[in-house]
């Protein structure tokens, strides 16, 4: 045996083992192959009742040793004298622990550096890892462990909610086992590597860490502020604010090598004034809490409820436009909603006043929206945004300690507008409401001065968010020009809305949806691909008329409803043709029974009485009652409005109507128009009525229309916008034409 092993070239090291060159260990089969005895103690074994549970070290596997064993039932093991394998200095060497597949334990490893028989549990623990099922890092012999001889390797694991493992315990639920590693000199240069434990600093001090390979013994630091340092991992406080380079020299016996890591460490010492209160949790729960926020260019990911109060003002900041509006985003815990408030200490005094809340969501999960900066910010200087979190309910106050939830802190620097406008409006408006008069909202972005609408009806407003009452039937455009002392700008909102006076009220319609509702109304046909799911609406009613179907006169088209049961039910729809607020029998467009899908047929009449918005109503009723449209508190019953528009099929449709009609000038600036009729055969007494486009009729008369004299309709009295004409002749035949008054 020893002539075979003669070519591997084996060298004599210490206690009559052989290190051959491979890096394996073997001995003379009459010499002793294990380390020093573990003199201050011999590890326990878990009791038998703990095996049922399976826990144990399964696998060890670290340079030549790969072992797997049985777990927990094995007890204490000691490999020490059988296993073992070669470890050079200041090297990583791949560790790998694999414990119970099914329960998460923690373990520790230690090894016996100075070889006196101990195993110290902090300055000879070498690996940790806590609450998994296979571990996984690295091992390194520093500089200064016993070279050339075998030393004890320990690895002890225990069940993750146990105490920690140490040298000398008795685990509980788990097991200890014993290696052996011989550490050899490290005859190679350096690799120089190191980090800091920040980058981003605002107190100046930065902690570096020297990770180089191959025992450097010796240490340069360049901190790129003309200061140095020969220790191995320093401590450095920058003096001044500013971006650093920092160089490390590692170097040994074999050699030396550097590394530059270029703009590392940048100290900004800006940072809002202290805060006059840390709200702290008191009693984290549930997973509650932030875990991200998102403000303009801020993005910051970070531990729930659990980490309490987080202050982020040196490493999360973000700057903003004052008078500007930025979006916001809040990922809180994944099921609990929450009430969530942000502030900002606006005047820089370190406290946080009631007018300096901008923005708070109540019983929301992961709450977004938007804050706008007020022109009174302290411009220029670093300012504390308090963000809090908290189960529904909570004291509104940003001094207040979270009892669930946490607060966390952030920097915003306030940047002064220099920019013109840039008008944006939105408006209470709904098509086919009652909204009236309607509240107008400025939402202009760089901070306007001064502010002007025109309503389209002849009358303005200075006032940045005024509220204006319409006295007239018809479609109006909106504009807005917001002022500041960079400029200005126009938007303008043609046609923006529609508004009919007297307004049209429709009755209540309510159900009981307990059992059985609504989860989806499609309309399909021509150029239409409509569809709306919905849950179960409060009251068994659904108030859609936000959504907009639109619908061509003479077309057929289908409507299909599905529910979250396959009850036998009725689906009924009216469509208000006449828009005068009432669904009459002759509204009544589908009435049909279904076990399922529901989807019936329904034609728009050409010669429906109104052109422009009205309302459809659905309703769907598992009871055998008769079609109510106006009926309260129906059992099994939900009900579901919606906006649809009528319009004619298309100008060519129009023409065929009445072929040889014109009407001019189209677009009328002034008002006045004139109605022409080319063919004689078509010649008589017409019914004119106007509408606006949504429906409602404006004016009416009666012309007689002849190819030997153009009749004239005035619409003088009516304000800019578009409107439907209508004529009907003596047999009831009508023709639509669409007409701009400009």
């Amino acid at each position: 045996m020893i002539r075979t092993l003669r070519a591997w070239r084996w060298t004599p090291i210490l206690n009559g083992y052989l290190l051959l060159a491979g890096g394996l260990l073997l001995a003379p089969p009459a010499r002793a192959q294990c380390p020093a005895a573990a003199s201050a103690c011999t590890p326990g074994s878990a009791p038998s009742s703990s095996y049922a549970f399976g826990m144990g070290i399964l696998n060890v596997t670290l340079g030549s040793i790969n072992n797997t064993t049985n777990g927990v039932q094995d007890g204490y093991r000691d490999y020490s004298c059988t296993l073992a394998t070669a470890l050079t200095e200041g090297t990583d060497y791949a560790l790998s622990i694999r414990t119970n597949t099914n329960t998460d334990e923690n373990v520790r490893v230690w090894i016996d550096l100075n070889n006196d028989g101990t195993l110290n549990s902090t300055t000879e623990l070498v690996f940790s890892s806590n609450a998994k099922k296979v571990h996984t890092g690295t091992v390194r012999l520093p500089v200064g462990t016993t070279l050339n001889t075998r030393l004890r390797l320990r690895v002890a694991a225990d069940y993750a909610n146990s105490p920690y493992p140490m040298p000398c315990s008795t685990p509980l639920y788990s097991q200890t086992e014993d290696y052996t590693v011989v550490a050899s000199a490290n005859t190679t240069p350096p690799v120089a590597e190191f980090v800091a434990d920040q980058t981003l600093t605002c107190s100046g001090c930065v902690q570096f860490t020297d990770q180089s390979q191959n025992s450097p013994t010796a240490w340069r630091w360049d901190f790129g502020d003309n200061t140095t340092s020969t220790a191995q991992s320093p401590r450095h406080c920058y003096a001044s604010p500013g971006t650093y380079s920092v160089t490390l020299t590692a170097t040994n016996a074999a050699g030396t090598n550097g590394r530059t890591r270029s703009n590392y460490i940048v100290y900004d010492a800006a940072v809002p004034v202290a805060a006059s209160c840390t709200p702290n949790t008191s009693a984290y729960c549930c997973g509650y809490g932030i875990t991200q926020f998102t403000l303009g260019s801020l993005s910051n990911a970070s531990a729930n409820g659990q980490a309490g109060y987080e202050d982020f003002t040196c490493t999360s900041r973000v700057q903003l436009t004052e008078g500007n509006t930025y979006t916001l985003n809040v990922t809180t815990g994944p099921s609990n909603p929450q009430d969530t408030r942000i502030w900002l200490d606006l005047n820089n005094d370190g406290s946080f006043a009631s007018g300096e809340l901008l923005y708070q969501a109540l019983n929301r999960t992961n709450p977004s929206g938007t804050i706008t900066i007020p022109t009174s910010a302290v411009k220029g200087q670093p300012l504390r945004l308090r963000i809090l979190s908290d189960f529904v309910g909570a004291p509104a106050s940003p001094c207040a300690d979270p009892q669930l939830g946490q607060a966390e802190d952030y920097t915003v620097t306030v940047l002064a507008n220099t920019k013109p406008p840039v008008a944006a409006f939105t408006s209470s408006y709904v098509p086919t409401t009652c909204v009236n008069p309607v509240q107008f909202t400025d939402q202009s972005q760089n901070s306007p001065t001064a502010w002007r609408w025109d309503f389209g009806d002849n009358t303005t407003s200075t006032a940045q968010n005024p509220s204006h009452q319409y006295l007239a039937s018809g479609t109006y455009s909106v504009t807005l020009t917001a002022t500041n002392v960079f400029g200005q700008h126009t938007l303008t909102r043609a046609s923006y809305l529609t508004v009919s006076v007297p307004c049209v009220a429709y009755c209540a319609s309510t159900g009981q949806n307990a059992n059985v509702w609504l989860t989806n109304v499609s309309v399909t046909g021509p150029a239409v691909g409509f569809s709306n799911p919905s849950g179960a609406d409060a009251s068994g009613y659904g108030n859609y008329i936000s959504q907009t179907i639109g619908l061509r006169l003479g077309q057929s088209y289908t409507l299909a409803t599905t529910t979250n049961q396959n009850f036998q039910r009725t689906t009924s729809m009216w469509l208000d043709l006449n828009r005068n607020g009432i669904f009459e029998t002759s509204e009544l467009l589908i009435n049909a029974t279904s076990a399922q899908v529901s989807a019936s047929a329904f034609t728009i009449p050409n010669n429906a009485s109104v052109l422009g918005f009205t309302r459809m109503r659905v309703q769907m009723r598992a009871n055998g009652n008769q079609p109510q449209a106006c009926v309260l508190n129906q059992p099994n019953s939900e009900t579901e409005d919606y906006s649809v528009r009528l319009e004619v099929i298309s100008s060519t449709a129009e023409a065929q109507q009445l072929p040889a009609l014109s009407i001019f000038p189209n677009p009328t600036p002034s008002g006045q128009l004139h109605l022409r009729l080319a063919d004689a055969a078509a010649a008589g007494f017409y019914t004119i009525s106007v509408h606006n486009v949504l429906g409602a009729q404006l004016l009416t008369t009666t012309r007689r229309l002849h190819p030997a004299a153009d009749a004239d309709l005035d619409l003088t009295t009516l304000p800019r916008g578009l409107y439907l004409i209508r004529l009907t002749d003596a047999a009831g035949h009508s023709a639509v034409r669409r007409v701009e008054r400009q």
